[in-house]
C-alpha cells in the first residue's frame, strides 16, 4: 500500500514537471526577442555567468568526496591548519583542472565556429544530461546516470582512506601532495557528473564575439572562481567548527534536480528560439 503511494505521488510529480516543461517550450518557441528589449529587459553576461556557475559550483560529486575527505581529516587530526591546507589544496587544483577542461571547450568552439547543427547537438546534449540529472530524484542511481560510477566510488574512498597516516604523522608537503593527486582523481572521474555544464557554458561564451582572447578566459576565469565558492565555503565551515557531515543522499537528489531541470530549460532554448540568448 505504501508502495502504491509513493509511486502514485512519484507519478503525479512527474506529471507537473513535464506539463511545466511543455508550457515552457511553447512559451520559449513562441516569445521573441523583441519582447523583452522593449520592455528594457536583459540579463548582462557577468549575471549570466555567476548564475549558471553558482548552479554548476553544486556540484554533488565534488561535494561527496571533499566532505568525505573532510570528514575523515578531522576524525583523525584537530588542526585547523591541515584542515585548510587539505581542503583548498583539494578546491585548487579542481579549479585548475576544470578551467583546462573548460578552455578545450570553448577552443574547439571557437575553431569550428558557430553552426546549427553543433546549436543542435549541444541542446540535445543539455536535454539528455538534465533528463537524467531530474531522474536521480526518483530513481536515484537506477539506470544510465552522470554521478560517479559506482565501480569507481570504493577507489576514491580507498584513495582518501590512505591519508590517514599522512594526514596523522605527515609533513605539510606531504598532506598537500596527496591532496593535489587525491583532487586530479578525483576531478577526472567526476567529469561525466559536471560536463553538461562548461559545454553549454563555452558553446554561449564562443557566440559572443570578443576583439582577442583575453576576453574568452577573463569569463572562464570569473566563471571558475564563482564555481568553487561553494566549495570553498564548505571548507570554511568544517575548519571553523570542526564539525560536519558527507553530503546525503536526499541532499544528492534535490541538488541533481535543481541543476538539471535548469539545465532543460537551456536545451529547450538552444533547441527552439537561440535568440533568446542574444539578451545575454
Amino acid at each position: 500500500m505504501i508502495k502504491m503511494k509513493e509511486k502514485t505521488k512519484r507519478f503525479i510529480y512527474i506529471a507537473i514537471i513535464a506539463v511545466a516543461l511543455i508550457g515552457f517550450f511553447f512559451i520559449a518557441k513562441n516569445l521573441s526577442p523583441d519582447y523583452f528589449k522593449n520592455l528594457g529587459l536583459s540579463l548582462p553576461l557577468p549575471i549570466f555567468t555567476f548564475i549558471i556557475a553558482i548552479i554548476d559550483g553544486f556540484n554533488p560529486c565534488t561535494m561527496w568526496v571533499l566532505t568525505f575527505l573532510l570528514v575523515l581529516l578531522i576524525s583523525v587530526s584537530n588542526s585547523r591548519k591541515r584542515i585548510f591546507a587539505v581542503g583548498y589544496t583539494f578546491v585548487a587544483v579542481v579549479f585548475i583542472i576544470y578551467f583546462l577542461f573548460m578552455a578545450a571547450w570553448l577552443n574547439v568552439f571557437l575553431f569550428i565556429g558557430y553552426f546549427d547543427i553543433i546549436r543542435y547537438i549541444i541542446a540535445f546534449v543539455a536535454l539528455g544530461a538534465g533528463i537524467i540529472n531530474c531522474k536521480e530524484m526518483f530513481w536515484f542511481r537506477k539506470g544510465v546516470t552522470l554521478m560517479i560510477q559506482e565501480q569507481h566510488k570504493p577507489l576514491v574512498v580507498r584513495k582518501i582512506e590512505s591519508m590517514k597516516d599522512i594526514i596523522r604523522k605527515g609533513s605539510m608537503p606531504a598532506l598537500i601532495v596527496s591532496s593535489v593527486v587525491l583532487a586530479a582523481f578525483a576531478s577526472f572521474v567526476e567529469l561525466p557528473c559536471t560536463a553538461g555544464w562548461p559545454l553549454i557554458y563555452t558553446n554561449i561564451l564562443a557566440q559572443k564575439g570578443f576583439e582577442n582572447t583575453l576576453g574568452y578566459y577573463t569569463y572562464l576565469l570569473f566563471y571558475n572562481m564563482i564555481y568553487i565558492i561553494p566549495l570553498s565555503t564548505i571548507i570554511a565551515i568544517f575548519g571553523y567548527t570542526f564539525k560536519g557531515k558527507t553530503i546525503t543522499k536526499d541532499q544528492m537528489k534535490i541538488i541533481k534536480f535543481i541543476g538539471g531541470f535548469i539545465m532543460i530549460l537551456l536545451g529547450i532554448i538552444l533547441l527552439v528560439n537561440p535568440e533568446l540568448l542574444i539578451l545575454v
